[in-house]
């Protein structure tokens, strides 16, 4: 399902679109510039493609471009080209977006499109003289496929972001040469799926990929481990042992936690790099190997370096120059609900959880078919067959709110669990009263990540929430403002449970009815709060 937005003075393709391509979420028909603006702020990145037409009658002054004096012809271009006013000023906050101009590129280059925009990547056209359902369908298809396939290679996921896309560029290049390729990064930002999923896979090679996390290998194993040993070289040995290199000779190797080598398996390993053979434990033969090294770790090497914990001729031939750095997730930049999809499209890919859905699509009298994760905002219109998994917008919110110490492992992990949970609690509902659309409600997505101390708002049993201080006549007035926002913020996090906001400021459920009692003292209404609920 892709996300789209529509920019039209007219109902035209608004309309074609929801009726030929009913299993996508649209946004608009927006009238002009301002309103698209407003539209891809509130999305918040979501947004997959925005379908822009060229020729806009609407009032002058929701005009790009126009000002006072201007004449009645130069009037008459700005609207019949205003389509292109929005997309130069919309490739100034989202330079990266698939945008289509429902226009042909030969009658706009008539009109000389403005330098940068006519070849740049993610611009499309298409003759709105001659399309039809078929061909729109083909190019929303093309671009959303092309987006994603950028953004993700199987288990990895990369994101929109320049930065992701250089460290993706810079892995392929590093994949097809013959130079290791050193991972650093914190836990959990997928330096063993980059490794096994990308590096070897663009590698070429047609030998094993073969993994070595050296943070659980005994200091007295790991040469053995490593590069193999002959019967009785040490202690427990009853056969040969074939080593790590040899199994991974002609593939890859992914030596993670390389920062835990003690001091002679790195002269070890400096001497296979340095030669291309290795010798196991009590042998004097020398056996070639020919590996795609690859090395991870949490540490910055150069630190272990200056301390003296890494030897700095093994760094130096490990080559700081195909060093790439995996940021965390926080400063990734991405964007929450398309990588919430894509970890839940990995976990529907797992057995068990993939029989649990497929149970529960029995109960509700859907046929095998697809299952749609929506992440923010309102389920689109019911497509056959079709099972939604909804996130909320506040269930968006906490996540986008969070801090993710544990980056993209963590992520998945309470993703995979919160629709695991949500499933779980429409267990007890008969067969055929349960719903076609699994909600993963906001209280469940925050429990989940209150259960970790670094949550960005718990900490301990305090919650935090940013107060906006107005002027006001009185310091007692300042006082009431203050609190009245905070009890609605509060209000809002725990859905309406006023037990829930007891228990938190007075430590007991039981006092529910006297946080009522301020609650509409402070003016708050249910009625309107609920509304913001829904949204």
């Amino acid at each position: 399902m892709a996300d789209i937005l529509i920019v039209d003075d007219q109902d035209r393709y608004a309309e074609l679109c929801r009726r030929t391509m009913p299993e996508h979420h649209y946004r608009g028909p927006v009238r002009g510039w301002q309103e698209a603006k407003s539209a891809l702020e509130r999305g918040q990145g979501r947004i997959d493609v925005v379908l822009l037409d060229v020729h806009f009658d609407i009032p002058e002054q929701d005009l790009v471009g126009f000002h006072e004096g201007i004449g009645a012809r130069e009037l008459q271009d700005l609207k019949r080209r205003q389509g292109v006013e929005i997309l130069r000023q919309l490739r100034k906050l989202w330079p990266d977006l698939p945008v289509v101009l429902m226009t042909s590129r030969q009658e706009l280059a008539l009109e000389s499109l403005p330098e940068g925009l006519s070849d740049e990547e993610y611009t499309y056209f298409l003759d709105d003289d001659v399309v039809d359902a078929q061909t729109l369908r083909g190019q929303i298809d093309g671009i959303v496929a092309s987006r994603r396939g950028r953004e993700a290679d199987g288990p990895v996921y990369w994101g929109a972001s320049m930065a992701m896309r250089r460290i993706r560029r810079k892995l392929a290049i590093l994949a097809r040469g013959r130079l290791p390729v050193v991972l650093l990064g914190p836990t959990g930002t997928g330096k063993s799926l980059i490794a096994r999923h990308f590096v070897h896979t663009r590698s070429g090679r047609p030998g094993r990929f073969v993994a070595v996390d050296l943070s659980t290998i005994p200091t007295d194993l790991c040469a053995a481990h490593l590069f193999g040993a002959v019967k009785g070289s040490y202690t427990g040995s009853i056969a040969d042992r074939v080593g790590a290199f040899e199994a991974a000779s002609g593939g890859t190797l992914f030596l993670d936690e390389v920062g835990n080598l003690s001091s002679d398996a790195q002269k070890m390993l400096l001497s296979v790099l340095q030669e291309g053979v290795i010798t196991r434990l009590g042998d004097l033969r020398e056996r070639p190997v020919d590996v795609k090294l690859v090395v991870a770790a949490n540490e910055d090497l150069r630190a272990r370096v200056a301390r003296g914990d890494f030897r700095a001729d093994l760094y130096m031939r490990l080559n700081p120059a195909t060093t790439v750095i995996l940021p965390p997730l926080a400063e990734r930049g991405l964007d929450q609900g398309r990588l919430l999809s894509f970890c839940l499209e990995q976990a529907l890919a797992r057995p068990y959880l993939r029989g649990l859905i497929e149970d529960y699509r029995q109960g509700v009298g859907l046929p095998p078919g697809r299952v749609v994760v929506v992440a923010g905002g309102a389920v689109p219109d019911p497509a056959e067959g079709v099972l939604h998994l909804q996130f909320p917008d506040r269930g968006m919110r906490l996540l986008s709110r969070h801090h993710w110490p544990g980056n993209l492992r963590e992520f998945s992990m309470v993703a995979e669990n919160a629709v695991l949970f949500a499933l779980s609690e429409l267990s007890g509902v008969p067969p055929g009263q349960r719903p076609d659309v699994v909600q993963v409600r906001a209280k469940l997505v925050r429990d989940m990540l209150s259960a970790d101390p670094t949550s960005a708002q718990l900490e301990g049993d305090a919650w935090h929430h940013t107060i906006a201080v107005r002027p006001q006549e009185t310091l007692n007035r300042v006082a009431v403002e203050c609190e009245r926002q905070y009890f609605e913020a509060l209000w809002l996090e725990h859905e309406g449970s006023f037990a829930e906001m007891a228990a938190l400021l007075l430590g007991d459920e039981g006092h529910a009815r006297k946080v009522q009692l301020r609650f509409n003292q402070l003016g708050l209404k249910v009625r309107e709060l609920k509304a913001q609920l829904r949204r």
